[in-house]
């Protein structure tokens, strides 16, 4: 009889571990201004933050924990996830080794791909040196911008000295659209959804993406959740409710209220 109760205190406490009461949720903001307790992301933001929003309250709901969210820059997040300061962040990751050492994962939410960003005009202009389809890999003394600590800086610092290429980096997503805008850089590598959701506030004609998708080098593929890295109980059970959503058909049904087109 010891035995049998000492083993159900023990699963008890592993479910409270798995089941917390309240789960701290960093959620991705583009811009500085946003990025506090109660701001208006969701608005400011688009499909990608109410998506991942939706996504995140579902995860709570279906562990039977409170939701306490907040707006989050991107170069904020992986940091407070280390510290503790939140328990799930929701910064469009793709797993490289690089985080798997400082954040653990959970499943896949959705799949990313990177893409040059430019001005029409810009593209005009350049593509009589590179052609009418100006990709990333037949560029040569250019300026290029992206986001710091992002996985598109890092790649674009491992090939710049090769290829001549004076880099800037921005804080947030916006500093990059306005690198672009204030002609400081000829493109911007930026993740494609992020982008997209971001554009859809601007005046239509005058940024477009360049190039083809791009999946290799990390700049493309699986996005997850990070996590603290001793925190399994924690993560068993997020991917519990992510499976389960996509087995019930939660998770394609937020998608398809966010975005005219599959992320799968």
């Amino acid at each position: 009889m010891r035995f049998l109760l000492l083993v159900l205190l023990l699963c008890g406490a592993r479910w409270v571990v798995a089941q917390p009461n309240e789960l701290h949720v960093a959620l991705w903001v583009a811009e500085a201004k946003t990025a506090r307790p109660g701001s208006d992301g969701e608005r400011q933001n688009g499909g990608l933050y109410q998506f991942n929003a939706q996504l995140a309250r579902e995860i709570c709901r279906r562990m039977k924990a409170r939701c306490v969210m907040e707006n989050v820059l991107f170069g904020e997040i992986l940091p407070g996830v280390e510290a503790r300061l939140f328990d799930l962040g929701f910064g469009n990751y793709l797993r490289t080794p690089e985080r798997e050492k400082r954040v653990a994962f959970s499943e896949s939410i959705w799949n990313s791909s990177s893409r040059l960003l430019g001005r029409v005009a810009n593209k005009r202009r350049l593509s009589a040196r590179f052609g009418p389809d100006v990709a990333l890999d037949g560029l040569r003394d250019v300026r290029l911008g992206g986001i710091a600590e992002s996985r598109q800086m890092a790649y674009l610092e491992s090939i710049a000295g090769a290829r001549g290429l004076t880099l800037s980096k921005a804080r947030t997503m916006a500093e990059a659209i306005a690198l672009l805008r204030d002609g400081e850089v000829d493109y911007c590598l930026l993740p494609m959804l992020t982008a997209y959701e971001l554009l859809r506030h601007e005046t239509p004609g005058i940024f477009e993406f360049s190039g083809p998708p791009l999946l290799d080098h990390g700049l493309g593929g699986s996005v997850h959740i990070a996590l603290a890295k001793d925190s399994e109980a924690l993560r068993l059970a997020v991917n519990q409710a992510i499976l389960a959503m996509r087995a019930d058909g939660t998770y394609h049904r937020l998608l398809h209220q966010n975005f005219p087109f599959s992320l799968e």
